[in-house]
């Protein structure tokens, strides 16, 4: 998976189309639906209406049910809240999964459309004969899935066999240090990789050491009067970890715990950071947010900006926790965020202010400090310059957004 799938993930688009006429609300408008059923006046009205209720919620009449849960009272109000809590995360599982595929298809991405599997597999566990036919619409999920993997094998392999090609055709000319950038980038994806009647990972070893081989003396004219372990150090300062790890392996013996200790951050920050990358294009946030700072603990301006991508992840997590409904954590790590960079400051205050502005409504729109710190947040990104436009949100909190005056 490419690692900038994901961020097409935070952009869920509108699924109005999807539902058509039947105007489906998300969880921030439930409060403010016209009631269908009047105030139980006695227990045997109240009965009556949950019986009602259930009865519509079994043919997945949705909208008239929770309109009446919501009216029961009595010895059926908790079983009727247990059916308004079922009603409400169907309805938001499928509304999410549903604005990922009706993507653009240059939109979509493995990441993007395993999210929606997960979600429709929510829904299904909510309701299987629920509304909407999320049975259908995951099979759909898992067919273009299989599509879009095997689209990227196929390119990776194409990718493959050019690099090797090349790897190939640079060895020949003795071109052993492009045969290695070459070789070694298809043995970092497919270590097992045919090439050249040997594994790509050999190929990558093998033209790494003769490429060194054909490198200056280490101890060149330009070079002899500095130790060996200052220009392994400059080397790693300079985020040349390939010459680092090179030259800190050839440092005599009086110096090698010192160059086994930088070997050893090598090796601990180049591991921590693959971690990192690898739980970024899976979506542990939190996980890769603590992989890149520990890489950034070992190398703060290493390779790879590992404290900026550790921030990075802060953000993408707060903006998945929007959308799962956790708003308190959201606010948490998106506050986090805004206060520690300016970077991508407008998209990190829209959904600050549209976590806030949420919880606003589902307490009962009565915090007005609340809905004036919510307003707050979305003005600055307004002015910012940010466009709301493509993300499945509650129609009230673009209303708000698009409403807003400088």
């Amino acid at each position: 998976m490419k690692s900038e799938a994901r961020e097409k993930v935070l952009r869920r688009p509108q699924i109005t189309r999807f539902f058509g006429t039947l105007s489906i609300l998300s969880v921030f408008t439930f409060g403010s639906l016209s009631l269908m059923a009047q105030d139980a006046s006695s227990p045997s009205d109240s009965d009556e209406l949950f019986a009602h209720a259930v009865q519509d919620y079994t043919q997945n009449r949705f909208t008239q049910s929770r309109t009446e849960f919501e009216k029961v009272h009595g010895a059926q109000a908790q079983q009727a809240q247990q059916y308004l809590a079922k009603i409400n995360a169907y309805m938001e599982d499928m509304q999410i999964a549903v604005g990922i595929m009706r993507r653009s298809p240059d939109e979509l991405d493995a990441p993007s459309l395993e999210f929606a599997i997960q979600k429709f597999e929510d829904a299904l566990r909510v309701k299987p004969d629920g509304p909407f036919a999320p049975a259908q619409e995951l099979e759909k999920a898992k067919a273009l899935y299989g599509q879009l993997a095997r689209q990227h094998s196929e390119d990776m392999e194409t990718r493959d066999r050019n690099f090797c090609a090349k790897t190939l055709e640079a060895a020949k000319e003795h071109h052993y240090k492009e045969a290695a950038r070459y070789g070694c980038l298809v043995a970092n994806e497919n270590p097992g990789y045919p090439c050249g009647g040997d594994e790509a990972v050999h190929m990558c070893e093998q033209m790494t050491d003769l490429a060194e081989t054909r490198l200056p003396s280490e101890e060149s004219s330009t070079q002899g009067s500095i130790p060996l372990i200052e220009r392994a150090k400059a080397a790693y300062e300079e985020n040349d970890f390939d010459k680092a790890r090179r030259l800190f392996a050839k440092v005599p013996d009086e110096r090698r715990p010192v160059a086994d200790d930088y070997l050893d951050k090598l090796s601990r920050y180049q591991g921590f950071m693959v971690q990192a990358n690898d739980f970024d294009k899976a979506s542990a946030y939190e996980d890769a947010r603590i992989a890149f700072a520990k890489a950034a603990d070992i190398k703060s301006d290493g390779p790879g900006n590992p404290r900026a991508r550790a921030l990075l992840m802060q953000l993408k997590e707060g903006i998945d926790q929007f959308y799962s409904g956790n708003y308190q954590q959201a606010t948490r790590n998106l506050q986090e965020y805004a206060q520690q960079t300016s970077e991508r400051e407008a998209l990190a205050r829209f959904y600050l202010g549209a976590c806030k502005l949420a919880r606003f409504f589902i307490t009962g729109s009565e915090d007005s400090a609340l809905k004036q710190d919510a307003l707050h947040d979305l003005t600055i990104a307004k002015q910012a310059g940010y466009k709301a436009k493509g993300q499945d949100l509650s129609p009230r909190i673009l209303q708000a957004y698009n409403e807003l005056g400088f």
